[in-house]
């Protein structure tokens, strides 16, 4: 693995050049063995998935009803700082009354096959620096749920279902969000106001949840009794022009990665291979997408393909590619 990563920390700093029509596995990536099987089967997986969705063969998530109308109270306090990663660590088990709620968040698969149609297919989505969370609101409580399944927080929000005056059982909203100082990054939309969709397909979701976010501008205030608010994570299709007009406007956001969402992935659990993840920096190299330069600074002199080995070593994070991947 040394000798391999040595020759290609050689080749990429000889200036290689991405070809910008070139849309495909990335040409470094291919002299890279690993990733290079990585790419391959991330490719025909992805095939597979669409055929599997066209098809209608894919699993059902869960019945998001009764996810909805589960036990949401707790005898711990209100408590929304407590999503540190001290308690993202604890074990799982200490927290078995709340596995209801465990893995059910769609996660990502770092994207190191490049989608021929990427540009016309794909949405990226900025995903600040927070707690990715599971959002439950129903019976009068809004609820998030850490990626074990641990309630992080309860709070009253403007959410269908998330506040006392609420109709009880008539009415449930569930969320993809990433949570940061009081703010609701909403990246996806399981379930608004007991209508469920889940099952539609990613750009589908994302016209709802647009409209339904620009129906209720009151989850953007936040008041003595709604402290939290909800906001759409930003996003864009994924031409290069879009890509690099999004990292360059001015905002708020702790920048921690980007996602790549295929536009027709259903909402399911676990890693998706049409759902791809990259962090900024790594987007002039592997997309030859312009970016700010505060964000080029954060490479600390690694490649892309260099930075994914280690990360994967570090965290001994094992995806269905590596898994499945040939060895050495």
């Amino acid at each position: 693995m040394g000798d391999d990563l040595d020759a290609l920390t050689s080749q990429l700093s000889g200036g290689f050049q991405v070809d910008p029509a070139a849309l495909g596995e990335h040409p470094r990536y291919s002299q890279f063995k690993n990733l290079s099987k990585a790419a391959e089967q991330q490719a025909k997986r992805r095939q597979e998935k669409l055929e599997r969705q066209k098809n209608g063969l894919f699993d059902k998530m869960m019945k998001l009803r009764n996810l909805a109308f589960d036990d949401v109270t707790s005898d711990e306090e209100d408590d929304e700082e407590a999503t540190t990663e001290a308690h993202e660590s604890h074990h799982v088990g200490k927290y078995n009354k709340f596995g209801r709620y465990a893995d059910k968040l769609m996660l990502s698969e770092w994207l190191v096959d490049i989608p021929e149609t990427l540009s016309e297919e794909w949405t990226m989505v900025m995903a600040p620096i927070g707690k990715r969370c599971l959002v439950v609101a129903s019976r009068g409580f809004t609820t998030a749920y850490n990626k074990a399944g641990r309630q992080v927080g309860q709070f009253q929000s403007r959410l269908p279902g998330g506040n006392s005056r609420s109709k009880p059982d008539q009415s449930w909203t569930i969320l993809d969000c990433i949570y940061s100082n009081h703010v609701y990054y909403v990246l996806d939309l399981l379930s608004w106001n007991a209508h469920e969709y889940a099952e539609n397909p990613y750009d589908f979701r994302q016209f709802m949840l647009q409209s339904k976010l620009d129906e209720t501008p009151e989850l953007k205030m936040s008041t003595a009794g709604f402290r939290n608010i909800f906001v759409l994570a930003p996003r864009c299709k994924c031409s290069r022009e879009d890509m690099a007009q999004l990292l360059a406007k001015e905002n708020d956001l702790r920048l921690d990665g980007l996602l790549f969402y295929h536009k027709s992935v259903v909402y399911e659990p676990g890693q998706s291979p049409l759902v791809g993840w990259l962090k900024p920096w790594m987007l002039p190299e592997i997309l030859n997408v312009s970016i700010p330069e505060k964000y080029q600074q954060e490479s600390k002199g690694q490649s892309s393909a260099q930075f994914i080995e280690s990360f994967n070593q570090k965290h001994k994070h094992q995806s269905k590619i590596d898994r499945t991947m040939e060895q050495d």
